[in-house]
């Protein structure tokens, strides 16, 4: 049987990084960066052949999602 890999919990930490910011970032500074990852990440997912790499990107996206919906609840956006 394979083992699945650990969920990792957003935390604010991770999910700055995540959107390479800083923590002092404002709700605007955040739903910008999101959305200009969130489009690259499609595009590069769209554009490629390699499956690996469009299966890498999804879950970015994924990433991407979780965040967004994090500091949602969190309202900080």
């Amino acid at each position: 049987m394979a083992e699945t890999p650990p969920i990792t919990m957003i935390t604010e930490e991770r999910a700055f990084y995540i959107l390479q910011l800083e923590q002092s970032a404002t709700s605007e500074e955040i739903v910008a960066r999101y959305e200009i990852l969130k489009d690259q990440y499609r595009r590069i997912k769209d554009e490629t052949e390699d499956l690996r790499t469009r299966l890498a990107y999804q879950l970015k996206q994924i990433e991407l999602d979780d965040v967004f919906i994090y500091f949602r609840r969190k309202q900080r956006i």
